[in-house]
């Protein structure tokens, strides 16, 4: 069988990404402490509890909608301590 497009089972939300945020740490093994600290490595200071809301879905309490710049920047900074490291 060769290869097909999987079909996009939801909506896409650029505002609200934790659906993917939460599939990215679990294969990825992200906890939110590396995410902290890599987004410090860069200079971006933000709250325990706002890291923490971003693995929540929508209704949990202490969501934070998590956007798609905000889901690019964390990959890239994780990837910036991750290959440093290297």
């Amino acid at each position: 069988m060769s290869y097909k497009h999987p079909p996009l089972n939801r909506g896409v939300n650029p505002l609200k990404m934790n659906w993917l945020w939460r599939l990215i740490c679990d294969v990825g093994y992200v906890s939110v402490d590396d995410v902290m600290s890599a987004l410090a490595e860069a200079d971006i200071h933000l709250s325990r509890e706002r890291a923490a809301g971003w693995l929540k879905a929508e209704g949990e309490d202490g969501y934070f909608p998590l956007t798609i710049a905000e889901l690019e920047q964390n990959l890239r900074a994780l990837q910036s301590v991750r290959s440093s490291a290297t």
